[in-house]
């Protein structure tokens, strides 16, 4: 599997963030508990993808390749350093401060990293990567007719050799 670059996750980030700023006009306290639910438990969502995730084609993976699947608990643990900044920007002026230095520690993690992975990724060890989309060349189509080669044997115009 492909990682993900930094562009590609910043705009399933950004589907997330309206999707997290939504949940939070709703009314009262249900509002903050349904946004800072979300971003902690979004990655857990959907086989394993947010609904930013699964729009972009992205999914979280175990850093080391024979690992466990993705669960609800690296979902948190991954989302923790963002939930923090969305409790910090609640705190008027100062808040607004640490919540930006938060996000900003994040992105530049995620930035200086070879592999791309931000603080949450490096505490869950989970990593981003594309998710592998269905193509015609694909191994599951290889014996459906309809390929791009006119010399297969399975073309409806094919003759045999």
């Amino acid at each position: 599997m492909r990682r993900a670059d930094l562009t590609t996750r910043a705009v399933a980030g950004l589907v997330d963030l309206l999707l997290i700023i939504g949940l939070d006009r709703l009314p009262d306290v249900i509002g903050f508990l349904s946004a800072a639910g979300y971003i902690l438990v979004r990655d857990g969502l959907f086989d394993r993808r947010s609904i930013g995730k699964k729009l972009i084609g992205l999914r979280v993976v175990p850093s080391e390749e024979p690992g466990p699947p993705v669960t609800y608990r690296e979902s948190i643990i991954r989302n923790v350093p963002l939930a923090a900044a969305y409790f910090l920007f609640m705190i008027p002026y100062a808040g607004w401060l640490f919540g930006s230095l938060a996000l900003m520690a994040e992105s530049l993690a995620a930035i200086g990293d070879n592999r791309g992975m931000r603080i949450g990724d490096m505490l869950a060890r989970t990593c981003i990567v594309l998710d592998a989309p269905f193509t015609a060349n694909s191994p599951a189509n290889a014996g459906q007719t309809g390929t791009s080669d006119p010399t297969a044997m399975n073309a409806p115009d094919a003759k045999p050799l």
